[in-house]
């Protein structure tokens, strides 16, 4: 990484309202770079177009602005020196942006080809009758699809044609990473330790979608490097991601950022992530109901973390 201060993030997703797990998330990140002199950003990942809700991205923004958990540099509200985004009505500060994911569709088509003329990357243009067909042998051997094996055998060289003719294509390909392969990786995750995983049981997944826009898997790698991210801090929820996340890193950058997948926040019954039908999970409505946003953060800081002491507020 070119540079040395330590730099850690939240990238929502403009989706719906700021979760209380979410938020819990953004507060150790957020004490992360505190302790560290570092930076904290935030990153808007708005990539999945079809569960988009533009309103939410400001409504994330503010619920954080309210709890005090302001990020110093990426999408805010009241600091413009990128401009105000005439979508989403937020503003971006800092040399690294764009920091609305969409705004890099073409960084992430240029970083997507360098893949391809790399071969770690390939198109594959499997029908859906025929991944049913793959997915159904599947089930039967309960073997992993070897999906760049079948389309190698199936459409030759065409696998690498280069991303523009990918993506003007009218079967509307998937680009994938060449993940599964004959190799056991260790990942270290800060809080975990290490966990050893086979590729050979992997698949290979997703990295640019046909309408031209990335996955998480590709976006979040590439922006995570060029935004010089020293430490992402997510749910366990994406550990089992987590060998295909290191493993593009690898191939491509030859660079991992450190990890931490914190444990979720569990519903009343103690044995589910928890959820609406734990009761409400939405800040801003705590926030709206009188609940000081001192004592939502010292909530959050409680959960999952005992201090050995009697103490139960620390502000």
């Amino acid at each position: 990484m070119p540079d040395t201060i330590f730099r850690t993030r939240t990238a929502p997703s403009p989706t719906g309202y700021l979760h209380l797990g979410t938020a819990r998330t953004v507060l150790f990140a957020k004490l992360f770079a505190s302790i560290n002199d570092g930076i904290f950003y935030f990153r808007l990942e708005d990539t999945d177009r079809n569960r988009l809700q533009p309103e939410a991205a400001r409504n994330l923004v503010q619920a954080l602005d309210n709890l005090g958990l302001t990020a110093d540099e990426g999408v805010c509200i009241y600091k413009e020196s990128l401009g105000r985004d005439s979508f989403y009505g937020i503003s971006q500060r800092g040399k690294f942006g764009p920091y609305i994911q969409s705004e890099r569709k073409s960084l992430h088509q240029e970083h997507a080809q360098k893949m391809v003329d790399q071969g770690i990357a390939y198109w594959n243009y499997l029908t859906s009758d025929e991944k049913n067909e793959l997915q159904a042998i599947k089930q039967a051997t309960k073997q992993p699809i070897n999906y760049y094996k079948t389309c190698l055998e199936r459409f030759g060289n065409q696998i690498y044609v280069d991303v523009q003719t990918g993506l003007n294509d009218p079967r509307k390909p998937l680009l994938m990473h060449k993940l599964q392969r004959d190799e056991i990786i260790t990942c270290v995750d800060e809080l975990l330790g290490e966990t050893k995983f086979d590729l050979k049981l992997e698949e290979d997944y997703g990295l640019l979608k046909s309408d031209g826009y990335p996955t998480y898997h590709l976006a979040h790698i590439i922006d995570d490097y060029l935004m010089q991210t020293s430490l992402v801090i997510r749910s366990q929820e994406w550990y089992p991601s987590f060998p295909k996340h290191y493993t593009l890193f690898m191939d491509y950058l030859k660079f991992v950022p450190k990890y931490i997948h914190i444990p979720f926040v569990l519903g009343e019954q103690g044995n589910k992530k928890m959820s609406k039908r734990d009761g409400n999970v939405n800040i801003q409505d705590y926030l709206d109901q009188g609940f000081l946003e001192e004592a939502i953060i010292n909530y959050l800081a409680f959960l999952g973390f005992n201090p050995g002491t009697d103490k139960e507020m620390y502000l």
